[in-house]
């Protein structure tokens, strides 16, 4: 049974969601443990490890890959 694992970490809430949702587009089910931190009281120090963009160990190759090729856009790889 697969774990869950880091995919990626993000210094914003918006930054995370953007990849949550480009991931979910090619199938890669995630989950962001801090999603509901804005209603909670805040403790600086919870966040110090940002956000976290969490899925299973058998997508997080895929995941990273998918999230690299965003991040390239239209730039050509050397």
């Amino acid at each position: 049974m697969p774990t869950l694992v880091v995919i990626a970490r993000f210094a914003s809430r918006p930054e995370c969601l953007i990849a949550q949702s480009l991931l979910a587009s090619e199938g890669v089910e995630t989950l962001m443990p801090e999603f509901n931190v804005l209603m909670a009281e805040l403790d600086p120090s919870m966040m110090e490890h940002g956000w976290r963009l969490m899925g299973r160990s058998d997508d997080v190759f895929k995941a990273q890959e998918i999230l690299r090729d965003a991040q390239l856009g239209d730039r050509e790889i050397d």
